[in-house]
Formats: C-alpha cells, structure tokens, sequence
C-alpha cells in the first residue's frame, strides 16, 4: 500500500488533520510486526489498529494504565483467582496497546513470545514486543487459539463473517464495542485508499513510471487462489511520484537550458512459485521467471557553444543584411532625389519654351501679312 496516503486518510478521519511524527511511528511498528507475521486481511488489521487506537487514547503508543492498578485486585498482588503472590514483587496492571493484565496473561504470553514478562512486566511497554502481544494476543498464534479471552480475529474476519462489533470480545467483552467498531471502519477505508493508490502508479504510462536514471526494481510475488492470480506488489508509489517529479524537472531543464538529457529505466520482475516448499537458504519460494525491461531515453540539444557560434552568425548575418538594406535605401533615396530634381528643371522650362514658339509664330504671321499687303500699295 501507500503509507503516505494511508497517513494522510486517517490524518484527516481520526487525528483531527495532525498526525504526530510519535503516533505515526507507533503506527509504523504495527504494520511491520503485522508483515512480519504474515496478516494481511486488511479487516484484521484495521481491527488491531482501532484497538491499539481505543486502548492508548489516540497516542498509538504503549501506555500504562491509568492509576497502576489502584483499587482493583491486581494492584494488590493478586491472581485472577484471588491468590495473593510475593514473587516476583511486581504488579500487573495495564501496558502496552491492549493493556495487557493479570499476572497470568503476563506469564502465559511471556512464554509464547519468549519474553521475562514476569520478572519484568515494563518489558510490554517497548513498542515492538507490544505489538507482538497484541497479535498474539487477538489471533490464533503459536497457542492455536485467542489468548486474551479465547476468541481471536478469525472467528469475526473470515469468508462468511465480517462482524466488528462482536470482535470487541476478543479483549474485553463489548466495552465500546461500536465506538472501536467505526474506529475500525476509519482505518480499513484508509487501507483500501492506500491500497489502490498504491496499484493507481502501475497504470501510469511506463514512461512516466520511473525514469529516473538508475535502477528500479519491483517484485511481484504471485500465488494461487481460486484459479485466479494474486499479485502482491512490493514497490513504493512515494518512490515514483518521485522519479516522475525528478523527470518532470529535468524536462522543464531540457526545455530551456541548452543541455543533452539522457534517461535509462530498468524494471525487473521476479515472479514466485508459492505453491513450493521455500527455500531454507532464501527463505523464498523457487522463481518461476523474470523479466527485465530496459527503457533508453534521450533528449537532444545543442550545447552552449554551439549556441553562441550560431548566435554570431546569426548576428553577423544580420548586420549584413541591414548594411546592404541600407545601401539599397542609400540608392532608392539619391534616385528618388535625382527623378525630383529632373521633374522641377523641365516644370522650369515650361514657360520659356512656349514663349519662344509664341515668337516665332507671330513673326512668321507678321510676315505674310506684309506679302499680302504689298500688291495694294
């Protein structure tokens, strides 16, 4: 799944919008002790982190019960059966994420889990070992059955039940039950919104989903149920989103920066025989293939140096082009002067050549007068 919206969805839905860096590490803790125990029915798990969220006030943090025990039976060294004990001299009030109580239940899950709870009981307040109690505690584990009342998650989240009020009694009757019933309705949407945003990523074009140089790799462990393949994906979505933002970036680079952008993905594939005995070496099933991708990209530029030598060119050509533009417009000027300066000297001699003319011919009327005149002389 994705933690990142997981943390964010419950962030929102339990945590009034503020998720301390505490409460999320001791949600962190369950869900690795719950990998490593192999639960992984979302409900189950939703379950447990409602309890521990009930049980420790909200913190999601080991806690111890509030006044140790005062005025109840085992805050006086008392067995459930009303025995007092002497040793060890300790008291066995509430710790840890399901408060766990009674010198019994301290020695009967120390035994299971390995752990001196009863010589020493603070032992259930270490994060780890009280994650540890609740699965044991609330599943069917190394005792075969629910070692808080006899009842465990199995009997509540199964093919044919989903009932998380009566869940309540595998710790405490039905105490709250409905209130740490819609605690658990929270939790388990905010896994199933992680789950497919996390599955959301391997729909993304295989160009965007992880192209930062380097080597990404994601195994796919495939098992059997019903006739259908079941993929249980390991890889992180926060992991790509930031490869992608890493591409993105350097696209934005590439497009206004003169540099050369290469870019290599690989992905490799391991898929699992789980229906084979697991190797004692590997701890894993025998693998039935894997494929590796390998995807090159490049994004071409021109270097810098290129750049500014085509930039001088550039710049030389066009000083050029502007000098011969200015000749052209020298010549285009002086012959724009030379077709003025000709059109005013001949509108200059307009008026003397047709006086010259209007000379002439009078003259010449003046004479044939004369001709004709003499003959009556």
């Amino acid at each position: 799944m994705d933690k990142r919206v997981f943390f964010d969805t419950i962030g929102r839905s339990l945590f009034n919008g503020r998720l301390s860096l505490s409460r999320r590490d001791g949600i962190e803790t369950k869900l690795s002790a719950f990998d490593v125990y192999g639960i992984t029915d979302e409900r189950w798990r939703a379950y447990m982190l409602a309890t521990s969220y009930h049980e420790t006030g909200g913190t999601m943090q080991p806690v111890e019960e509030t006044g140790k025990g005062k005025g109840r039976p085992y805050g006086e060294k008392r067995k459930q059966d009303g025995t007092v004990y002497t040793y060890p001299d300790r008291l066995y009030f509430g710790r840890g994420d399901v408060q766990l109580t009674w010198y019994e239940n301290y020695e009967r899950m120390g035994k299971l889990l390995g752990y001196p709870l009863l010589t020493h009981p603070e032992l259930a307040l270490e994060p780890d070992i009280s994650a540890r109690i609740m699965i044991e505690g609330m599943t069917r584990g190394s005792s075969n059955r629910g070692d808080f009342t006899g009842v465990s998650l199995e009997d509540y989240f199964n093919d044919h039940t989903d009932d998380p009020v009566n869940a309540r009694r595998i710790v405490n009757g039905l105490d709250c039950a409905r209130r740490i019933a819609e605690y658990h309705r929270k939790f388990l949407e905010a896994l199933k919104i992680a789950f497919v945003a996390f599955v959301a990523v391997l729909l993304l074009p295989s160009g965007l989903a992880g192209c930062k140089p380097g080597r990404v790799v994601t195994e796919r462990i495939v098992t059997r149920t019903d006739s259908s393949a079941v993929w249980q994906l390991t890889d992180s979505l926060y992991q790509k989103e930031r490869q992608i933002a890493f591409l993105q970036t350097e696209l934005k680079r590439a497009g206004t920066e003169n540099i050369n952008f290469r870019s290599e993905a690989r992905m490799h594939e391991i898929h699992y025989d789980t229906a084979a005995p697991v190797d004692t070496a590997t701890g894993k099933q025998p693998v039935l293939r894997e494929i590796i991708t390998a995807t090159h990209s490049r994004y071409g530029r021109v270097t810098q140096e290129e750049e500014t030598r085509h930039g001088e060119a550039s710049v030389a050509q066009a000083e050029t082009t502007l000098a011969g533009r200015r000749q052209e417009l020298a010549v285009d000027k002086q012959t724009r002067e030379d077709r003025t300066i000709k059109e005013k000297t001949a509108a200059s001699r307009f008026p003397y050549k047709w006086l010259l003319v209007g000379v002439v011919v009078g003259l010449a009327i003046g004479v044939g007068l004369l001709r004709l005149l003499r003959p009556y002389r």
